[in-house]
This record gives C-alpha cells, sequence and structure tokens, in this order.
C-alpha cells in the first residue's frame, strides 16, 4: 500500500508539531514555576490522548485498523487498567528508591551539564536498554510469550497501545527505568523531562492516522515509523522514542510512501487471543510445547 497527498494536509502535518509545542511549553513551564510534576505529566498525558485520539477518528490511515466498540470493551479496556496500576507501582517504585538513594539535585558529571544535555542523555540510554530488551523479546521464546501480546492485535490506534502483559511494563517502567535514573546522576528535572518525551513518542507512534514528520523520522520514533514494527510480516525499529540504536544496528526502516498491508501476528494461531485477558496473562508461564 502506498500513501498519496493527504485527505487533510492541516491534520497531517500539523499535529505532531502542535503536540511537541504543547509539550514544550508545558515543561518550560513546570520547570519556571516549579509546578507538581505529576499533575503536568497527567494534564499532558491527557491533552495528547484526546487530541490524537480525534484526530485518527476524523482522519483515520485505514478503516479496518480503527478502534471498534468491540475491540475497546472486549480486548483494550482490562490492559488499560492493569497498565495503569503497574504503571502507578512503578513510578513509585522508582520514586521511593531514588528518593532514598540519590542527592536531590542529581549527582556526578551529568548534574552538572545544561538540564536538556542531561534529558537527552536520559532518553538515549533509557532507549538503548528498552532497544536491547525489545530485541530479545522477539528473538528468545520465552520472551516473545510476554511481549508478543502487544503484537496479537491486528489494528493500529491510540487507545490499545497500553495492551501490554505487565512485565513488559515493569522492564521498561521499573528496571529500565531505575537503571537509568539511579545510575547517571541526572536530576529529578532532567527525568521529568525525559519521561514526558517519552510518553509524547509512545502515544503518537500508535496513532491510526496520516501524521507525517519528514525527516524527524530519523531522530524521533514516531507514527510513521513505529508503524513497520507492528507490521504483520517484517519487524524492525525497536526503538521506542530515539531512532539512533536502530540506525546504527542495522534494524531501521523507513520508507516515507509505503505502509505495511497488514499489522498483528504473521501466525496468529500462535498466541492467545488477546481478548482472552486471563489466558493471554498467563501464557508466558505455560509450558512450551515446541
Amino acid at each position: 500500500m502506498e500513501l498519496d497527498r493527504p485527505a487533510r494536509p492541516l491534520l497531517t502535518y500539523g499535529t505532531y508539531p502542535a503536540l511537541a509545542f504543547v509539550t514544550a511549553a508545558a515543561l518550560w513551564s513546570a520547570v519556571r514555576w516549579n509546578l507538581d510534576r505529576n499533575a503536568v505529566i497527567g494534564v499532558l498525558t491527557a491533552v495528547t490522548i484526546v487530541t490524537v485520539f480525534t484526530v485518527e477518528r476524523v482522519n483515520p490511515l485505514h478503516d479496518r485498523w480503527s478502534m471498534t466498540r468491540a475491540s475497546f470493551l472486549g480486548r483494550d479496556l482490562p490492559f488499560i487498567g492493569l497498565a495503569v496500576v503497574v504503571e502507578q507501582l512503578a513510578t513509585a517504585g522508582v520514586s521511593l528508591v531514588a528518593a532514598s538513594t540519590m542527592p536531590q539535585n542529581g549527582f556526578g558529571p551529568l548534574a552538572r551539564t545544561p538540564l536538556p544535555a542531561q534529558a537527552v542523555f536520559a532518553l538515549v540510554a533509557l532507549d538503548l536498554l528498552w532497544y536491547g530488551y525489545h530485541r530479545a523479546a522477539h528473538t528468545i521464546s520465552r520472551l516473545w510469550r510476554v511481549h508478543g501480546l502487544h503484537h496479537a492485535p491486528s489494528q493500529l490506534y491510540v487507545m490499545m497501545h497500553q495492551v501490554f502483559h505487565p512485565f513488559d511494563l515493569l522492564v521498561s517502567r521499573f528496571v529500565i527505568s531505575l537503571i537509568v535514573f539511579k545510575s547517571s546522576g541526572i536530576s529529578p528535572d532532567a527525568a521529568f523531562i525525559a519521561i514526558s518525551v517519552l510518553g509524547l513518542q509512545q502515544t503518537v507512534s500508535h496513532v491510526n492516522s496520516d501524521l507525517r514528520v519528514g525527516k524527524l523520522n530519523y531522530v524521533l520514533i514516531g507514527t510513521e515509523t513505529h508503524r513497520y514494527h507492528h507490521a504483520a510480516h517484517e519487524r524492525g525499529n525497536y526503538g521506542s522514542v530515539v531512532a539512533i540504536w536502530d540506525i546504527m544496528f542495522g534494524t531501521f526502516v523507513y520508507e516515507p510512501r509505503r505502509i505495511p498491508g497488514a499489522f498483528g501476528l504473521e501466525n496468529p494461531d500462535s498466541f492467545p487471543d488477546p481478548r482472552r485477558f486471563h489466558a493471554a496473562l498467563a501464557w508466558p508461564f505455560r509450558r512450551a510445547t515446541a
């Protein structure tokens, strides 16, 4: 399948810049006036989801990949609820450990660098660890039983980006975050900025809409590149927010005019139907038959 001239150019080219501007303004305001960081992240998350949800309903990339009442209520909603609980517990755990073991303003050489540099380092480091785990999860059968749940849906839209096994969430939200934020010495404000940018990119990367950002795809993983990762018959783009590791390790895929023909698993029968919530959660613990 190939993309033609956009039907709604303002949405295609303007949605991401608008969200990036709102995010940057909110981060600057939070740091400048010492606003409550958790509240800012909560508001940014809500604004981003509402915006891209509206855009993908008005301007879907493909109707068959859109959210339906059945897919949301029968499959996504239990995972969204579980993800909220796991992410809150993971965030609280990272915060408690960091607060008890790290100086308030960071430590070491990184803490003396400008705040944007600290945030960029955190994003690159976070994504390197995620890239390593993510590629392994597509290669090692037992890890794939965990991560494959995220690839089981045959659609790709913003609300299904939380269809994850809780083990995947614990790796990304607790283990990887704790390693980077505890050992790098960056300040809490740098971690706050990195988490906010990470949230923006992870949300827009699952949008079922024709969003285009041109050469920025070689810097950040987003809508145009992450869809290849969810394609049924190809893989690549294992990064979560930056493209540098995929480019460096030869797994970067970006063809501006082409879109995958199908999303989901190459062999759907190899994985439990994600609408069977408990079966999908229990799948990593089942004995492998092959």
